[in-house]
């Protein structure tokens, strides 16, 4: 008994002597209590106090203990502190060319305590925006020491051990001392050797609305003017979801070395991901910011080889970013957007300048909405070799949960021409986005003299819908039908309801005219078979000249271009100087995109022809 006393009361004598030499201390003093009990109990009830009033790290102003006192009661050597503030943004470890300090890093007070455990009424940790405090306990078990700390913002728990000539560290810390976002507890590790890189590896859950893990793996180099973030660090995201986005492997990289208050670079890479059903192509942001305590700057996304964005962002009780108006490749858009949305087969955009700028007040807030504008002018839209010119559009979007993306007033979108082998003009039209997608109405052209107009449809892989004709001119139709010798007037109307799914079908197309006239001049092999024949004289006679009172036709053509036409007419031709009643039906099968292709080559080869023959007479 009398050696286990002599032992912890040398214990707190060491302990109050060591402290007193390593650190300035103000008030120093040792307490022998006075015996309350009597002499056979002396040892039981030996009590001795030592206290020391205030111990400061000169070179670290803020860090500093308050009223610490040791005590020896009943054999048990106990410590308490009623502050002690750490500073971690203040250290003088020794740099290249200076001589070994002692004691002048952060944390020294709290590695300078005697190896005893201790409770602080107040434990103070200064970062470097504000600072956070709280009750806490050190634990010392052999060489590793225990710190459990209950802050504002949850429990704290860490232990450090000495690693060779530094040490190493490991616990538990809530979310918030990192941001407010965090509500889960991080998983903290590290080290430190002297001459090495400071280490820290943190790692926890997304915050809400995001879903996945992340890893931060820090290595910070001590430099003159404070620490530095070596290129090495690296912020990591296996796999992160935002409803119906995924991304994969997200890779947060700085670029070159980061201090505190000096302005910085970083780069974002994710390898794929998911919007929906469709697969997102992988992409990377460059990220610039004024520093590290004042998050804002510049950003840059590489979406592709050829097209990038740039705008701003700030984190600041949210993250904002704003794109401003840029001009963009409409070709290059289309084949990003190719690449991972549910866009017709065979659609690409050939020209054109696409004009976007995005607003979002708050990324991490689902409820707060995204602002997107687009305009393109002078575009050209080609499915194989048809193609639409001057083709405009202006679209403003927003998005925001649960509703998702919609589009907000006019959505415009025209076109001056269209050339599938017979001219189509004057094409206006507006696009609307609303839950299930991107929508087409209100679509309306020329082609004929008449017009066509088509149903609202949604712009899918496989749109559909329906086309209703008016006004168009028979005469213009049937010259682009190549039959010699057949010519008409009239006026036809009709529908045409379509499916595009790897090519356009119609089915159950009709058309109508009434009080037209048709005429149909046969060749002279034909004219001449129709002379040994009765019944096709007849019906060429009759064909010749024949005034319709109602002309009807039902079309259905597949998608690979097989067209069937079955016509009916009812009118009156002339036998013989007279007028006699008429009941036509024709029935004609032919391949419509053949035609139109041939069409289109016709067109084609007509304005080439006459330039390459100047540029051989030149």
């Amino acid at each position: 008994m009398i050696y286990r006393t002599g032992v912890a009361l040398a214990l707190l004598l060491t302990a109050h002597v060591g402290l007193a030499q390593s650190l300035p201390a103000e008030q120093l003093s040792t307490e022998l209590l006075p015996i309350k009990s009597s002499p056979s109990h002396l040892l039981s009830e030996l009590a001795v106090r030592a206290t020391l009033k205030r111990a400061s790290v000169p070179a670290c102003p803020k860090e500093n203990a308050r009223e610490l006192s040791l005590s020896l009661i009943e054999g048990q050597v106990q410590g308490r502190l009623r502050e002690l503030s750490l500073d971690l943004t203040c250290s003088h470890s020794r740099l290249n060319n200076e001589a070994e300090p002692a004691n002048n890093d952060a944390l020294s007070l709290l590695l300078t305590l005697p190896a005893i455990d201790f409770k602080i009424d107040n434990l103070t940790l200064q970062l470097a925006e504000g600072r956070v405090s709280g009750p806490a306990e050190l634990h010392h078990q052999q060489q590793q020491l225990s710190v459990i700390w209950q802050t504002e913002a949850g429990s704290v728990q860490l232990n450090i051990t000495p690693d060779r000539q530094g040490w190493r560290w490991q616990g538990q810390l809530p979310g918030h001392l990192l941001t407010p976002n965090l509500r889960q507890p991080v998983r903290l590790s590290g080290g430190w050797q002297p001459e090495q890189p400071l280490t820290v590896k943190v790692a926890g859950a997304l915050p809400t609305p995001l879903s996945g893990n992340w890893q931060l793996a820090l290595a910070a180099k001590q430099a003159a003017n404070g620490w530095q973030l070596q290129p090495n660090s690296q912020l990591s995201i296996p796999r992160l979801t935002w409803k119906e986005l995924t991304l994969n492997q997200i890779t947060v990289t700085p670029q070159g070395e980061l201090a505190l208050d000096k302005p910085w670079q970083a780069r974002v890479n994710w390898q794929q991901g998911n919007w929906k059903k469709g697969r997102l192509p992988a992409a990377s942001l460059q990220l610039q910011g004024d520093s590290l305590t004042h998050l804002q700057g510049k950003v840059r996304a590489d979406l592709s080889h050829d097209l990038q964005l740039t705008g701003s962002w700030r984190y600041d009780q949210g993250l904002a970013l704003t794109v401003p108006r840029q001009s963009v490749s409409a070709a290059s858009t289309w084949a990003w957007l190719n690449d991972w949305l549910l866009l017709p087969v065979g659609l690409s955009t050939e020209a054109g300048q696409l004009r976007v700028s995005l607003s979002a007040a708050n990324l991490l807030n689902t409820k707060v909405p995204i602002l997107m504008n687009a305009e393109l002018n002078q575009g050209q839209l080609k499915y194989r070799d048809m193609l639409a010119e001057e083709l405009a559009a202006k679209v403003k979007l927003s998005w925001r949960s649960p509703q998702g993306l919609r589009s907000h007033g006019p959505q415009a979108v025209s076109a001056a021409r269209l050339n599938v082998g017979v001219p189509i003009t004057d094409i206006h039209g507006a696009l609307r986005w609303q839950a299930d997608g991107l929508w087409l109405s209100g679509l309306t052209a020329q082609v004929f003299d008449g017009h066509i107009a088509l149903s609202p449809m949604a712009l899918n892989a496989k749109p559909s819908g329906e086309a209703h004709f008016s006004d168009i001119a028979l005469e213009k139709l049937l010259s682009y039908a190549n039959v010699d010798g057949l010519t008409g007037s009239g006026s036809l109307k009709g529908r045409l309801p379509f499916v595009y799914d790897q090519g356009l079908s119609v089915k159950n197309g009709r058309a109508e005219s009434q009080d037209g006239w048709i005429s149909y001049q046969a060749g002279e092999q034909l004219a001449a078979t129709g002379k040994a024949n009765i019944s096709l004289g007849l019906t060429l006679g009759l064909l010749s000249d024949l005034r319709y009172d109602k002309l009807s036709a039902d079309i259905s053509m597949a998608r690979t271009g097989e067209a069937v036409i079955n016509s009916h007419l009812q009118g009156r031709a002339p036998v013989k100087g007279k007028l006699h009643p008429v009941n036509f039906n024709y029935h004609h099968q032919e391949n419509l995109l053949q035609l139109l292709a041939s069409l289109r080559f016709a067109q084609d080869l007509t304005e080439r022809l006459p330039a390459s023959l100047q540029g051989e007479s030149e």
